[in-house]
């Protein structure tokens, strides 16, 4: 097996392990190639592309997820307040 290939089933591997997969033995990264493949070979299905997307530092996407929700919040406090103030000049 080549690094790259054993390098995205390594990845594919902390990301499943990660969300909770317990089909992903723990000791996957000290695995040797041949092992590797035949217990998680299976994460280099097509069914599993979308892992790609993500990054080591899952956490981020949550992190960003809570900004651009404060950006809205704020976003919406701006509009009422704009709004009360029309009303009360109306």
């Amino acid at each position: 097996m080549d690094s790259k290939t054993r390098e995205k089933i390594l990845h594919r591997c902390e990301i499943l392990r990660y969300m909770g997969d317990d089909g992903i033995p723990c000791i996957f990264d000290e695995l040797p190639d041949d092992q590797l493949i035949e217990n998680c070979g299976w994460v280099l299905d097509k069914a599993h592309d979308d892992l790609d997307e993500y990054q080591f530092g899952v956490t981020r996407k949550i992190i960003d997820r809570e900004a651009r929700f404060q950006q809205d919040l704020e976003r919406i406090r701006f509009l009422q307040s704009k709004k009360q103030s029309k009303d009360m000049w109306s």
